[in-house]
């Protein structure tokens, strides 16, 4: 990762990285779930209820207004498989524009597949970018800076946007408008707010279809969908509220950001620290981001500081 995107790798440190929470509730589920999955008869049935499931239960504590135009459904592998599908459909064709922070897959593709590229904080958009964008923003867990004027800007200029939620259910009460025609594709995925990151649990999501791969895998009566970790997303959903690690563990943050003297993010696993104080978790910005996950389920008692 280094090599190619110029970001350290924290991952033996305390507070590196993003992860998921080992909660004790939502791995013993999981490993129940796990336990008594038996592949079912219908597998249609079971990717129309996922569908239906994921779409009430992931925006129902936000304001995303206009989600309900996104109607044209994939599961996929985490958002990993989305974010693919977009780079090759631009990476010939445009500039890819992404802000320092972001998450380091797409630092790792601008250096390996872009011809082109340049951080949306060191130039105007032009008519022959392609952006994507975190909400929440990877770097802080808060909503980027001059998001509404991003994508103005991009409607204005006909540029595609891809909205990467992955986030969005370590956060509650969160406001994003979603009609701004520019954007072509949302997805978001389960790997955060559940200890199922190995799963690969996601969706994508389109107001007008556009035929790729990933549509094939997805059609009725096409068995080619990994239907283990649909059925585990599931059942998840159904057994957790969106805002259940959230309110459990929002005091905890807070608590922590206060001992730590950090800012609190709108995502409940992170602290910001703007002080500079522990600028090894530095990913690109004047700010630096905490992941309090190891800490609270006790995967992080051997790692350094």
């Amino acid at each position: 990762m280094i090599t190619h995107t110029g970001l350290p790798d924290n991952k033996k440190r305390k507070y590196g990285g993003a992860y998921s929470l080992y909660d004790k509730n939502t791995v013993s589920t999981r490993d129940h779930i796990i336990q008594t999955y038996s592949q079912p008869k219908d597998v249609d049935s079971l990717k129309h209820e996922y569908f239906e499931k994921y779409t009430q239960w992931m925006p129902s504590t936000h304001n995303l207004h206009g989600i309900e135009k996104y109607n044209n459904l994939c599961f996929t592998q985490g958002t990993a498989e989305s974010f693919l599908y977009f780079h090759l459909k631009y990476k010939d064709k445009k500039r890819l524009r992404i802000l320092k922070g972001e998450y380091f897959f797409h630092q790792m593709m601008k250096n390996m597949y872009y011809n082109e590229f340049k951080w949306l904080e060191d130039g105007p958009i032009e008519a022959n970018d392609a952006v994507l964008i975190s909400f929440p923003f990877s770097d802080t867990g808060n909503e980027p800076e001059r998001l509404s004027h991003i994508l103005s800007t991009c409607t204005t200029l006909k540029v595609p946007v891809f909205l990467d939620l992955a986030y969005i259910n370590l956060a509650k009460g969160l406001s994003l408008d979603l009609t701004y025609p520019c954007i072509e594709y949302i997805s978001t995925s389960l790997s955060k707010v559940f200890p199922i990151e190995f799963h690969r649990v996601g969706l994508r999501l389109q107001r007008k279809r556009d035929e790729d791969q990933l549509y094939v895998y997805n059609e009725d009566g096409y068995g080619y969908l990994n239907f283990m970790s649909m059925h585990l997303g599931l059942e998840m959903m159904k057994a957790f509220q969106p805002t259940y690690i959230f309110d459990k563990y929002r005091q905890k943050q807070i608590d922590m950001c206060s001992e730590m003297n950090l800012l609190v993010s709108d995502c409940v696993y992170f602290g910001i620290d703007a002080d500079n104080k522990y600028s090894v978790y530095n990913r690109g910005r004047d700010t630096n981001r905490l992941c309090f996950t190891r800490i609270w389920d006790g995967r992080g008692k051997e790692l350094s500081e």
